[in-house]
């Protein structure tokens, strides 16, 4: 199966496929959702996993000091996450159900 997909993933490439999908739209209103209650996007994701009740832990992945720094401060925002913000992301992903299709 991998190696009847491979030439297939690679032939269209990782970011064609991203920039024909509506990933990239769909980052944008996350983003601007994250603005609208001042975190970044990167804290905006992990505080909603925090407060997930669903969720036992986080997977970060930081190749920076600043990275690291910014994941270990959303764990303090997870108290931002409200109902407000709860219905905003909500009606993002009722949009953008999934964005990587073409």
């Amino acid at each position: 199966m991998f190696i009847f997909l491979y030439p297939y993933i690679y032939s269209i490439g990782y970011m064609g496929r991203y920039k024909q999908s509506l990933a990239q739209e769909a980052v944008q209103e996350y983003c601007k959702i994250a603005d609208k209650y001042d975190m970044t996007p990167t804290e905006l994701s992990l505080a909603w996993a925090y407060q997930q009740p669903h969720v036992a832990s986080t997977i970060i992945g930081a190749t920076t000091m600043k990275q690291l720094e910014e994941n270990v401060m959303a764990y303090n925002k997870k108290h931002l996450i409200s109902t407000e913000v709860l219905s905003d992301i909500d009606i993002v992903y009722k949009k953008y159900r999934d964005p990587s299709k073409l």
